[in-house]
């Protein structure tokens, strides 16, 4: 499998090292318009791979001709938010530039797995999907895979277990409105409303909900090793078949057409195969409503 990676900040090269790391790909081509960046993201990369004894070809470059023949492109370039900077505002920017990087990638592709982790996800994958550049089963997004890890981790810490017995489930928007599915996740087996009570259950939704946050203001730039690695379970989903909570272009679930959410979906490299429309108890049916209403999709 060859990907190219359009940006060479610390979600890209994460993006980049992880592949190398779990060996899911033959070639990699990172694209940025930094040289002296590309030059030190070469380096390193390439002596991480020789440090493996991998055979992984990894190319840094700013010339989109070497993205030829790719079967998925992720692109993590734009701006990062900032600290107090709401992901809505960082939209005109990186819209912007994603259009001109998925321009760039049409001229030497004809339709690949597009896949966007820069934020603000929802949106800059409806401007894509308005550009008419790729099929719309071909273009998604990252975010729900690292919203439901943090979910997940939450959950783990409240209960003292490990994270492999938690099985939790997420929908919607890559913001405040998303809608964390308690209802139809669960722990060993057992319902996750089962087994914490409504004080938890809201402590954890909130510790999701700001996650991101959090580490923007000691970090002092954005997530990107947890972004990378939600990342790279999208890859290795498209041999698993696993469903994964995905932002991609609906078909009339939950009551939308035509436009992007996050929803559990399985993908492979001809694009998203199926989505799974959860079944919402009330309380979850409401928060959907309102962040439909928020952002104007009813």
């Amino acid at each position: 499998m060859k990907i190219t990676i359009i940006g060479a900040g610390n979600v890209g090269v994460s993006t980049a090292y992880a592949l190398i790391l779990r060996e899911l790909v033959d070639e990699i081509v990172l694209i940025d318009i930094n040289k002296d960046l590309l030059f030190a993201r070469e380096l390193e990369l390439s002596q991480s791979i020789a440090a493996f004894n991998f055979d992984t070809k990894i190319t840094c470059t700013d010339d989109y001709v070497h993205s030829k023949d790719s079967q998925v492109v992720i692109f993590s370039a734009g701006v990062a938010r900032k600290e107090g900077q709401s992901r809505d505002e960082l939209f005109a920017i990186n819209a912007k530039i994603m259009l001109e990087c998925a321009n760039n990638i049409k001229k030497f592709n004809n339709d690949p797995l597009f896949i966007i982790v820069s934020n603000p996800v929802d949106f800059l994958l409806d401007t894509l999907y308005e550009s008419k550049l790729f099929s719309s089963k071909k273009i998604i997004a990252m975010a729900g895979v690292l919203d439901n890890a943090r979910f997940k981790y939450e959950v783990g810490k409240k209960l003292n277990i490990k994270t492999s017995c938690i099985d939790t489930k997420l929908i919607g928007f890559h913001n405040d409105s998303m809608v964390l599915v308690k209802s139809q996740s669960k722990v060993q087996n057992k319902a996750l409303n089962k087994v914490l009570n409504e004080y938890d259950l809201a402590q954890i939704e909130q510790e999701v909900k700001t996650g991101g946050a959090k580490i923007i203001k000691y970090l002092k730039t954005s997530a990107y090793l947890a972004p990378a690695s939600a990342c790279v379970r999208m890859i290795e989903a498209l041999k698993s078949g696993e469903f994964l909570p995905i932002c991609v272009i609906l078909d009339g679930e939950y009551g939308i057409k035509e436009k992007a959410f996050g929803a559990m979906a399985r993908i492979s490299l001809d694009g998203v195969l199926e989505i799974l429309e959860l079944k919402l108890d009330d309380q979850e049916q409401i928060a959907l409503e309102n962040s439909l209403i928020q952002y104007n999709y009813k």
